[in-house]
């Protein structure tokens, strides 16, 4: 019975740790998202391709989510910080690679089915691709992208 007394509250600090770490993963993703619907929604509108689009959205949300998770997390020194970028931007990359594909594939489909809701079709895919990647990054950003070996001690 002592034992689990003990191992009640870490078990408490790990769950209480997450939970505080999904909130503002999910808090820095909302200021991301908002940065890059707004920069998407109105290139495309203004006639940009759908993959320049989605880089664009991608290049003005990805800044502010880096900065905002590396704060959440605590990143590393400033020694840490070169490989936590390449991590963090590896992750990000690969993430609007797959919106590309998803937001191309939904334009050359609306197209034809649905060209009166063009727009809609083409940024509920973007939307989609990264509502699934969300929790993917999650778990890749807390186990690869900051790693300073100081905090993992910590955990």
């Amino acid at each position: 019975m002592v034992q689990q007394a003990t191992e009640s509250p870490q078990r408490e600090t790990r769950r209480g740790r997450y939970w505080r770490l999904v909130s503002r993963f999910a808090a820095a993703s909302a200021v991301a998202t908002a940065v890059s619907q707004v920069v998407f929604v109105a290139s495309y509108s203004l006639g940009a391709p759908p993959a320049v689009a989605t880089v664009l959205a991608w290049l003005g949300g990805a800044i502010p989510n880096f900065e905002l998770n590396r704060r959440t997390w605590g990143g590393g020194d400033r020694a840490a910080l070169r490989g936590e970028i390449l991590r963090y931007g590896v992750i990000s990359v690969v993430t609007a690679v797959l919106a590309a594909f998803a937001t191309s594939g939904a334009d050359h489909l609306a197209a034809e089915l649905f060209p009166a809701a063009r727009v809609a079709v083409v940024w509920g895919a973007y939307v989609g691709t990264y509502a699934v990647m969300f929790v993917i990054k999650f778990v890749l950003v807390d186990r690869l992208v900051f790693t300073d070996p100081s905090r993992r001690r910590s955990r």
